[in-house]
């Protein structure tokens, strides 16, 4: 049974509820502690451009920092045309918080305007 509430709560998570202003969108994601998340920063890449750099950082006390610094060998960034994924291992509470993502293009020289994800974090305990 554990197995089928985390496959309709994973389900949940890769499907972000989008709010978008005109400066930022902005998505919300869920994650179970232990387990993966894929945190999803749509792109448009301009016709015959292509991705200079993409830039994660996961918003702290003290500001924001590079998720590299912040997640370790936890987290992992690829970029395809439609989107730069950061994907998360072995969830834990202290993963909750608000991520930024950043990208911009080799040609154009221009940046789209930072992706803001909640990420919220549940432990669900197991039955024994």
């Amino acid at each position: 049974m554990p197995s089928v509430v985390c496959v309709v709560l994973c389900m949940a998570a890769m499907a972000a509820l989008a709010s978008s202003t005109d400066d930022y969108a902005r998505y919300r994601y869920l994650g179970i502690v232990g387990k993966k998340v894929e945190l999803v920063c749509p792109i448009t890449v301009p016709q015959g451009d292509t991705i200079d750099h993409s830039q994660w950082r996961k918003i702290m006390f003290k500001g924001p920092a590079d998720v590299s610094t912040v997640l370790g060998e936890r987290g992992d960034v690829n970029c395809r045309e439609n989107a730069c994924i950061l994907t998360i291992d072995d969830l834990t509470l202290s993963d909750g918080g608000i991520y930024l993502c950043m990208v911009e293009f080799s040609k154009s020289k221009k940046s789209i305007a930072p992706v803001v994800i909640d990420l919220d974090i549940i432990d669900i305990p197991t039955l024994k």
